[in-house]
């Protein structure tokens, strides 16, 4: 039934927008395991794909398989779940320990990154390589493309094991760190390297940290993709080529990136900005939050939210917020998956599990943004113009911390520094200093002056590789080797010859001089003679 149900709106779109019904491509997408930003992404250039006729099939996780039942998806995609070898819950505790190490050091931060994307992913696509009747059931459905997340190396095998072409889709922004080795210039002198937090314009030390970073980020690749070769060599994937050349062979990268607030770097053809990709305008709240919202009065409401992994923190820092907040003319909306024990909310403080993030950042009453830093939270803060206090706690978080400073849209709070009154004051002043909210509506003006959607434009670009390919747009650099591509054949080349020429030019004046020499003494010899 369900199957009927997404055909006949399938086809109710398509001819409501004049599409074609030979038009119809099927679509293999993955999102990571299929939860958090990075489906919600996924999701958004999924329904523009739906509205073109095409036929989408999520590949997820059998730990967020309910997302096969969530009718907002069920009636529009088809999905393909794979079965971890472990079990679900152990799946869910891996991704529980971003939260449970989120005030921890960096250094513990790049452990459980390692832990769970690195060594839980590549034992998650060993099972599915080694899964004869999925990828034979994968073969037989004759998807036109892959579209996959490069936070997962996986869905590329795949494509290469199945001969179809793919297109890599970033949820996080800095698109030049992402995509350098297709092309985007990526300088340390101006360009800051991902999660360094750093600003596009450095001082000394700051050139020298981004420095570091750039290449302690490449190490870090190179020891993320061991897994993945391995993979590839024990399936006899392309065979002959490196992990890092498949990615670099992606037909199109899409980027959640936009340059009204994106600090600027160059770009190759195949790499396309489409940063907003969840913005949209803000619908209808449930009457219990739209009474809490009109209930604000004149000071309005704060937003707060960890994020999808952070919905839980620890009871001393829930503490903290609650006692900066009761401090607070607003009345504050707190994403919490739970109150902890001991913990008595303020009159003007609601807490929820789960929050209509997007519509309550476009409320009329809504006066400021205070969250953890990621990507689609930044882009709709943008669209719907509402100041921000981010608190950065992994990753491209940093990021996100670094452009709200530089762009003075808001204020950076460092989590190590973290108090009741850093927090008050950084609310107290973006909802009273009406800089914030006039530069954040000048940039938010500058970023929604386009023609399509993120989600369109990343949909149009899709589609334009199915029909056409995206191989004419990637530069020849990505099928150099490492000599061609740093031209140290052309600087041997150079080289042999300026050494050739200075031996030339010493053997012509040794030379020269010998003659010289012997003209002398010739010379020399008849006039003793004379």
């Amino acid at each position: 039934m369900a199957g009927i149900l997404r055909m006949l709106a399938s086809l109710l779109l398509v001819v409501s927008l004049g599409g074609g019904f030979g038009s119809a491509e099927r679509i293999l997408m993955n999102a990571l395991l299929g939860e958090g930003s990075h489906f919600l992404c996924a999701a958004a250039m999924a329904e523009r794909l739906v509205e073109k006729g095409h036929n989408i099939t999520f590949f997820i996780s059998n730990a967020y398989a309910h997302r096969t039942t969530d009718a907002k998806y069920a009636n529009l995609f088809d999905f393909e779940v794979f079965r971890h070898p472990i079990p679900v819950e152990e799946v869910h505790k891996q991704f529980n320990a971003f939260n449970e190490r989120a005030f921890e050091p960096a250094s513990a931060q790049m452990l459980t990154l390692a832990e769970v994307m690195r060594d839980g992913r590549a034992t998650d696509c060993d099972a599915i390589l080694g899964d004869k009747d999925m990828m034979d059931r994968l073969a037989m459905a004759n998807y036109s493309l892959v579209v996959y997340d490069i936070g997962w190396v996986c869905p590329i095998l795949m494509a290469r094991k199945l001969g179809i072409p793919y297109v890599g889709v970033s949820a996080v922004s800095t698109p030049c760190t992402i995509t350098e080795g297709v092309g985007a210039v990526q300088s340390p002198a101006f360009v800051p390297e991902i999660f360094s937090g750093l600003p596009n314009t450095m001082n000394f030390m700051d050139r020298v940290v981004n420095t570091i970073s750039y290449v302690f980020v490449r190490l870090f690749g190179i020891y993320f993709r061991q897994p993945y070769d391995r993979l590839k060599e024990k399936y006899n994937i392309s065979p002959g080529e490196d992990v890092q050349y498949l990615f670099d062979q992606s037909d199109l990268f899409l980027v959640n990136s936009d340059f009204s607030v994106e600090f600027p770097c160059s770009l190759p053809p195949n790499v396309i900005p489409v940063g907003g990709l969840t913005t949209k305008p803000a619908v209808a709240l449930t009457d219990e939050l739209e009474d809490f919202m009109h209930s604000s009065g004149e000071h309005g409401v704060i937003v707060c939210t960890m994020g999808t992994y952070f919905t839980s923190v620890p009871p001393d820092v829930v503490k903290t917020f609650i006692d900066a907040f009761a401090r607070l003319p607003q009345k504050v909306i707190f994403q919490l998956r739970s109150i902890p024990s001991g913990i008595t909310l303020p009159p003007n403080v609601m807490a929820l599990p789960w929050l209509p993030q997007n519509d309550l950042l476009g409320h009329e009453k809504t006066r400021a943004f205070l969250y953890q830093g990621g990507n689609n939270g930044f882009y709709e803060a943008l669209y719907h113009a509402v100041p921000i206090v981010v608190i950065p706690i992994h990753g491209d978080q940093y990021d996100t911390g670094a452009k709200v400073a530089s762009h003075g849209i808001g204020i950076t709070i460092d989590k190590g520094l973290l108090s009741e009154t850093r927090i008050f004051e950084a609310l107290k002043d973006v909802t009273t200093n009406s800089t914030y909210a006039h530069t954040v509506g000048r940039l938010s003006a500058m970023f929604r002056d386009r023609p399509t959607t993120p989600a369109e434009r990343a949909a149009f670009w899709i589609d334009h590789v199915i029909f056409h390919g995206g191989k004419q747009y990637q530069l020849p650099l990505v099928h150099m080797d490492f000599i061609k591509r740093n031209l140290i054949d052309v600087l041997g080349f150079l080289v042999g010859c300026l050494m050739l020429g200075l031996f030339i030019t010493l053997f012509a004046v040794r030379l020269l001089f010998k003659l010289l020499l012997t003209a002398w003494r010739t010379l020399n010899h008849k006039d003793k003679q004379e």
